[in-house]
């Protein structure tokens, strides 16, 4: 059994921001593949289907991001997935240069608080899809970053979003059987 995590905020004031990237992906792979409709509990909104003989637990803690880790562990015990390492975690990172794609299978939480709730509850080792955020109006104008994870992604931006979820469905079976540098290849 998989677990794929989208990390974001609750609420429709939070819908397309930087922030919210993670939320958006799994609600494209939720229609996408057309998961049944999402239930609630544990503070989460999730979804279970078979997909390429895998099954896949689709998840969107609904605390605040900074503290995913409850929701997630919750999650994981309940559907009693056995390693971290099938969890894949979909989430912004302001150090990457807007649109590009980094896959980590461990590691620290480099600055960004939903993951490191997620480590304080299940440790350093699990996947983390890191979707770039940083643009030239963030480089250039030296905004706060946690005001600026919280602004809404611009028209051009969200075109480009669109087309990295298409490739993101498209090669989610290499996804799911951890075939990374495939997956990466194809970006």
């Amino acid at each position: 059994m998989i677990l794929i995590t989208g990390l974001g905020n609750p609420g429709k004031e939070f819908l397309k921001t930087r922030h919210n990237i993670g939320f958006d992906i799994v609600d494209s792979i939720h229609s996408e593949f057309n998961f049944p409709k999402y239930s609630e509990k544990f503070n989460s909104l999730y979804s279970k289907k078979t997909i390429y003989d895998k099954i896949i637990v689709i998840q969107k803690p609904m605390s605040y991001m900074n503290l995913s880790g409850g929701p997630i562990k919750k999650i994981f015990n309940f559907f009693k997935i056995n390693d971290t390492q099938d969890i894949f975690i979909f989430h912004d990172d302001l150090d990457l240069e807007f649109s590009s794609l980094r896959i980590k299978n461990s590691g620290g939480h480099g600055g960004h608080n939903g993951i490191k709730s997620i480590i304080g509850l299940i440790g350093p080792n699990f996947n983390r899809i890191k979707f770039g955020i940083k643009n030239s109006l963030y480089k250039e104008k030296n905004i706060d970053a946690d005001k600026f994870v919280l602004d809404k992604f611009n028209l051009e931006e969200l075109k480009m979003i669109e087309n990295i979820k298409k490739k993101i469905i498209i090669n989610f079976k290499l996804l799911i059987k951890k075939d990374f540098s495939s997956f990466k290849n194809n970006f």
